[in-house]
Formats: C-alpha cells, sequence, structure tokens
C-alpha cells in the first residue's frame, strides 16, 4: 500500500533532482555556530537572467528562491545558496509567503527548506510536489529517526542494519523472502531519493541527514508507529476519513 506522502510528511517535497545529497556528516553537523560559508552577494545593479527578467532581486537570491522551492533542503553545503539563505532571509520568506509557503531554517545543524502554509482560504493552492511513501518506507523513516537521537554526532546505519530490522516485522504468513527483501530495498532507495539518507560511495552504509528531526514531529512519529504496528501485527491502517486502508 501507498501512503500519500504529504499526509506523513507534509513538511517535505523534492524536485526530480534532489539537491544538496552529497554531504559530509562532520562539515554538517560539526561546524561552530557563528561560523557562515560562503560569499555575501552583493547588493546593486544586476543584469536581467533573461529575457523579460524583471525581478529586483540579485540573480544568486532568486537562484536560491528556485532551490527552496524544488530541492527537499538547501544546506551548508551548498554553500552559495545557504549563504544567500542568511544574507536575504526576510526577502525569502516573504517572496515563499506569498506562494502559501513558509520557510524553515534549522540553525545548529545548518539546513533549510520549505513546507506549505496552513491557509484556511478555499483559494490557496499547493504549490510543493509531494512523493508517495510505501508502508515500509514510513516503517523505516520512524527507525532512522531512533538512529539519528540515538547518535547524532555519528548517524551512520548500513544496508543491512536497515534490513535486519524490517525483517523483525516480517508478516508470519509472508513467505516470499526476496519479495519482502526488495520491498525493504525500494524503501531505502526512496528515502535516499527524497534526500533523508545518502549512501557513501563505495559501501554499504548512509549517513541519516539531520533534517530527519524537523520532518518528525509527535503527530507525524504517532502517524509513523501506526504503521509499525501495521507490519509487526497485520493490524489495518486507517485512512484519513477513519475507514480501514487495505493494500501492502
Amino acid at each position: 500500500m501507498s501512503e500519500p506522502f504529504d499526509e506523513v510528511f507534509a513538511d517535505l517535497h523534492t524536485g526530480l533532482t534532489p539537491a544538496a545529497v552529497a554531504l559530509d556528516p562532520g562539515e554538517v553537523f560539526n561546524q561552530p555556530d557563528q561560523a557562515v560559508s560562503g560569499s555575501r552577494v552583493e547588493p546593486g545593479h544586476h543584469e536581467p537572467r533573461f529575457d523579460g527578467d524583471t525581478s529586483e532581486l540579485a540573480p544568486e537570491a532568486c537562484w536560491t528562491l528556485q532551490a527552496l522551492i524544488t530541492a527537499p533542503y538547501v544546506s551548508e553545503a551548498d554553500r552559495k545558496y545557504w549563504s544567500c539563505v542568511l544574507q536575504y532571509e526576510d526577502i525569502l520568506r516573504s517572496r515563499l509567503a506569498e506562494l502559501g509557503v513558509v520557510l524553515k531554517i534549522n540553525r545548529e545543524h545548518r539546513y533549510a527548506f520549505t513546507e506549505p502554509a496552513v491557509d484556511p482560504s478555499p483559494h490557496s493552492r499547493t504549490i510543493l510536489r509531494t512523493r508517495t511513501l510505501s508502508l515500509a518506507a514510513s516503517a523505516l523513516v520512524l527507525y532512522l529517526y531512533q538512529q539519528y537521537l540515538t547518535a547524532p554526532d555519528d548517524p551512520i546505519v548500513t544496508t543491512q542494519d536497515m534490513i535486519d530490522h524490517m525483517l523483525a516485522y516480517k508478516r508470519p504468513e509472508d513467505t516470499d523472502e526476496g519479495n519482502f527483501h526488495n520491498k525493504i530495498r525500494a524503501a531505502i532507495k526512496a528515502l535516499g531519493e527524497a534526500a533523508i539518507i545518502k549512501q557513501v560511495p563505495g559501501t554499504n552504509r548512509y549517513v541519516i541527514y539531520g533534517v530527519i528531526t524537523s520532518l518528525l514531529t509527535s503527530d507525524r512519529i504517532e502517524a509513523l508507529e501506526q504503521r509499525y504496528r501495521a507490519i509487526a501485527y497485520a493490524e489495518p491502517l486507517q485512512d484519513a476519513d477513519g475507514e480501514e486502508a487495505h493494500g501492502a
């Protein structure tokens, strides 16, 4: 069964080519608070980026705005984007608000992301694109969140760690071992594409990004725990209207 991503992770969106995925955990998590990487963009007259460009923002600020809308998040590893987020924070926040989008900045771990605003108006539209997560991927996210909290300075898991954990929730009547393994590997791939984890090149190890702590609120943790129970005890899932949802 596939659950709508925005029901589980309303904060997370991604484009077709996620940015900021090649991160070094030491670079992301261990920088002193006062350090700011990147170059400051000087205000002034700017040449149009294209025919018909009437923006008053510096090109770098425009590109940062685009990244905030299309990428899962912008981190300090994206040095030019990150410095622009800090320099143009108020302007970017205002421009995003015009689109019904809220800017979130985690200054401790140095990343910024966006989420849909809660606008009750019937005229509002959702700008951010969302993904879908399988039941297995939803359950795996909660495991990764717990692992990150356990070792935030060394947030590493292996492929086998994730497989072993998920096998503990394999239903006794499910005798198709290969198919279950495929579901787990598909879940790992989906979370990598969503820039929640990143494989260390040439290894079977994955870095868990600190952004997971911002994406998982208490309400979303509860929703994911329900999905865990569904895997462990074959409990029926409830859809948004309280009706039983079926499928795998």
